[in-house]
């Protein structure tokens, strides 16, 4: 299934007023339509802690906005293009998030010059490395299982040329 590639929510009809006044983003079976999934997935998405709407309306609705839909682009690249299940998925994006804070922190202290700040950026370098280095580990494991797969198919695929060579 082809997925769209733009995943910016559409502008609202009635001007940004009355998108503020509904909710602003997109409700569920439109997010859900925008990256070719069923509005189920995502409360399932929601259920394994994989995706929170940015929002909700006075009634409760779910809102996607864009970083939700990102987010969900991501969820579909981990599992659709490197076949991880969502387990792995979840583990991967709760990494990459807590990468992201860790970074965050360091950008933060960049410029300060207070005692200890050298020693500080340097832990936080520390933990950008192994949490980089968990996330390539991660991506690594997943490549070896898909290269062993591939191996096994390649080995059947040649035991069939040998017999088909012997008759």
């Amino acid at each position: 299934m082809s997925r769209p590639s733009s995943l910016a929510p559409a502008p609202s009809a009635g001007g940004p007023g009355a998108a503020q006044a509904k909710g602003a983003g997109l409700r569920i079976g439109d997010a859900a339509a925008r990256v070719g999934l069923s509005a189920r997935t995502l409360r399932y998405y929601e259920e394994l802690g994989l995706l929170a709407p940015s929002g909700h309306t006075a009634g409760g609705e779910r809102r996607y906005g864009p970083a939700d839909l990102e987010r969900l682009q991501r969820i579909l690249e981990l599992r659709d293009v490197l076949g991880m299940n969502l387990d792995e998925v979840k583990g991967f994006l709760d990494t990459e998030a807590q990468l992201d804070h860790v970074r965050q922190a360091y950008r933060a202290r960049k410029t300060d010059e207070a005692p200890g700040a050298v020693a500080r950026r340097r832990e936080l370098l520390e933990e950008i490395l192994r949490l980089s280095e968990s996330l390539a580990d991660q991506l690594a494991s997943k490549i070896e299982r898909i290269e062993s797969f591939r191996a096994d198919l390649l080995a059947r695929a040649d035991r069939c040329r040998e017999l088909l060579g012997r008759r």
